[in-house]
C-alpha cells in the first residue's frame, strides 16, 4: 500500500513545480527584465500581471477615438498613439513597456531603427503570432523568408509592372465613370475611402489573377472578412492553446481560411493546366509571374528543396492582398483629403498632370514617371499619415542597440508615425502639409535620410512599394484630369489605427467636373 502514499506526494510535487514555473514566467522574469533595463537608465510604466500594459494601450486609444481633431490638424500622434505619447513624455525617448509578460522596448531614433531593420545577422525577427495561421512572406524569417523573397522579386520588376498599367487604368475608368454619373446628377458628395477600397480590390484582383479576375474578386471578399477577425486577435494578448478552442470566432476563421485556400488552389491548378497546354505560359499577372519564378528556382535543384509549395504560394497570395489592397486605398484617401484641405497644391498637381499626361489621354509609364509634384505630394502624405503606424520585431539573441544591451526575447517597437512627426528631424513645420520639403528628394527632406520609412527599411523593405506608388499615381492623375474637389462639411477629421491608419468616419469630399 506504500504506492498510495506516493501518488499524492508526486502530484503535490508536480503542482509545486508547475506553480513555481508559472510564477517565474508571470512575475519573476518580468521583474528581472525591468531591473535589467533600469540599470541602463531605461524606465517605463509598471508591469502588470498577465496582460502587462496592453489594456492601458487599448483603453487610451478608445478614449482618444471619441475626440475628433480640428480640420487641417496634422499633429495626430497624441490621438493615434496616446499611451506611447504619454509614456514618452514621462519616461523619455526610449522606454520599456509590457505586452503580456514580454518586455517591449520603444525605439524612436532612426539610427537605432536602422540597426534593427538592417540587422545582417538575423537577430531581429518579425513576431510570430500563431493565432494568425500560417505565415506568408510578411511574417517569415531567416532562410525561408530569403527563399520566398528571391522567388517573388522578379514579379515586381519595374518592366513587368509597366505591363499592369492597362489593368490599373481599366479599374480606374470603372470607378470614375460612376463618379461622373453621381456628380452630373447633383449627388457630388462622395465617401472616397469606401470607393478606393473597392477600386484597389478590383486592381489587385486583375493584376494578381489576370484571367481569373472573377475568382479573385470572390477570394478578396473572403479575405476582407478574415482581416477583421485577424485584427481582433492582434489587439489581444496571446493565450497559449486558445487558437485551438472551437469558439465562435475561431470557427469563423477556420471556415474562411479553408474556403480561401480552396479557391486559390483552384486558380493555381487552372493555371497549371493552361501552362501545360501553352508551353509553360503562366500569364503576366502576379500569380502567374510568381509561379514562373518558382518553377525556375526549383528546376534542377529538387534536392535542395528551394521552390515553394502550392500551400506557400497560397499564403503569399493572401499576403499580397493584405499588403497591397488597403495600403494603397489608404494612401489615396489621405492624399485626397490633404489636397481637399490645400487647394493650392491640388492645382499645382493638376497643372503638372495636364502638362505631362494631357486632358483626355490615359496615364502611361513614361508620363507617370515625370510627375514630380505628384510624387512630392504622395511622400508628404505618407509622412503625415503613414498607413503602417508601427513595426514590431523581436530579438532572437542578445544584441547591442546603440549603447543599450538588449536581452534575447525582447520585443522592439518602432513607431513610424512618431518618427515622421519628430520636430527634431523635420523642423518647426513638422505638423504642416508641405510637399516642398521633398523637392530635393527623400534624402534631403529631413535631417536624417532614414527618418522617412513608410515602407520600412533594409532588406525587408516592402516588395510592393513600386507597384503601390505606380497604382496611386495613375489613379490620382485620372482623378485630377476629370475633377476638382474640396472637403465636405460632413467630413470629420478623425484618423484612427485599425490595423492600418484609416479615417474613422470615412473621407467625404465634394466633387466638381472639370
Amino acid at each position: 500500500m506504500e504506492w498510495l502514499f506516493w501518488i499524492p506526494a508526486v502530484v503535490s510535487a508536480g503542482l509545486v513545480v508547475f506553480l513555481m514555473e508559472f510564477l517565474k514566467h508571470i512575475w519573476l522574469k518580468p521583474l528581472q527584465s525591468k531591473k535589467y533595463f533600469e540599470s541602463q537608465g531605461i524606465q517605463g510604466p509598471p508591469y502588470k500581471l498577465f496582460y502587462g500594459n496592453a489594456p492601458d494601450i487599448v483603453r487610451l486609444a478608445w478614449k482618444e477615438s471619441s475626440k475628433p481633431l480640428p480640420l487641417s490638424e496634422h499633429n495626430i500622434v497624441p490621438r493615434i498613439l496616446p499611451a506611447y505619447h504619454h509614456w514618452m513624455e514621462k519616461y523619455g525617448q526610449e522606454f520599456v513597456f509590457w505586452f503580456g509578460t514580454k518586455p517591449r522596448l520603444y525605439v524612436t531614433h532612426p539610427e537605432l531603427a536602422k540597426e534593427i531593420l538592417c540587422n545582417k545577422f538575423g537577430h531581429c525577427n518579425k513576431l510570430q503570432n500563431k493565432q494568425l495561421g500560417k505565415p506568408g512572406i510578411g511574417r517569415l524569417n531567416g532562410e525561408k523568408w530569403a527563399q520566398h523573397r528571391r522567388i517573388l522579386n522578379p514579379a515586381f520588376h519595374t518592366e513587368l509592372l509597366k505591363g499592369m498599367i492597362p489593368s490599373i487604368v481599366q479599374s480606374g475608368i470603372t470607378m470614375l465613370t460612376e463618379w461622373s454619373k453621381l456628380v452630373s446628377s447633383g449627388a457630388n458628395e462622395i465617401e472616397v475611402f469606401k470607393d478606393f477600397c473597392i477600386l484597389t480590390s478590383d486592381i489587385i484582383s486583375r493584376t494578381a489573377f489576370g484571367s481569373s479576375y472573377a475568382e479573385g474578386k470572390h477570394i478578396f471578399h473572403l479575405l476582407d472578412q478574415q482581416l477583421l477577425l485577424y485584427f481582433e486577435v492582434m489587439r489581444t494578448v496571446h493565450i497559449p492553446g486558445f487558437r485551438f478552442l472551437p469558439t465562435k470566432k475561431n470557427r469563423q476563421r477556420w471556415a474562411l481560411e479553408k474556403e480561401i485556400r480552396r479557391c486559390i488552389m483552384q486558380v493555381i491548378e487552372s493555371k497549371e493546366r493552361t501552362a501545360i497546354e501553352n508551353s509553360e505560359d503562366y500569364g503576366t499577372d502576379l500569380l502567374g509571374l510568381m509561379m514562373i519564378s518558382n518553377k525556375k528556382e526549383g528546376r534542377g535543384k529538387a534536392q535542395r528543396n528551394i521552390s515553394m509549395t502550392s500551400d506557400e504560394i497560397i499564403t503569399d497570395c493572401q499576403t499580397f492582398y493584405v499588403a497591397g489592397q488597403e495600403t494603397t486605398a489608404i494612401l489615396l484617401t489621405w492624399t485626397m483629403v490633404l489636397l481637399g484641405m490645400h487647394p493650392e497644391w491640388q492645382e499645382r498637381a493638376r497643372k503638372e498632370v495636364l502638362e505631362k499626361c494631357g486632358k483626355n489621354d490615359f496615364p502611361k509609364s513614361d508620363t507617370v514617371n515625370g510627375l514630380k509634384i505628384v510624387g512630392m505630394i504622395f511622400n508628404e502624405s505618407l509622412r503625415l499619415y503613414p498607413p503602417l503606424v508601427t513595426m514590431t520585431r523581436q530579438t532572437s539573441k542578445p544584441i547591442m542597440l546603440g549603447r543599450l544591451s538588449v536581452p534575447a526575447g525582447t520585443q522592439l517597437e518602432i513607431p513610424i508615425l512618431q518618427m515622421h512627426h519628430d520636430q527634431a528631424l523635420w523642423g518647426n513645420s513638422v505638423n504642416e502639409f508641405n510637399p516642398e520639403r521633398f523637392d530635393q528628394g527623400i534624402s534631403k527632406a529631413a535631417k536624417l535620410p532614414i527618418a522617412f520609412m513608410p515602407f520600412s527599411l533594409g532588406p525587408r523593405t516592402c516588395i510592393g512599394q513600386n507597384f503601390a506608388l505606380l497604382e496611386a499615381k495613375i489613379i490620382l492623375a485620372m482623378i485630377l484630369q476629370r475633377f476638382s474637389f474640396e472637403i465636405s462639411p460632413n467630413y470629420i477629421h478623425a484618423p484612427v489605427q485599425s490595423l492600418l491608419l484609416k479615417p474613422q468616419h470615412g473621407a467625404w469630399l465634394i466633387f466638381h467636373m472639370k
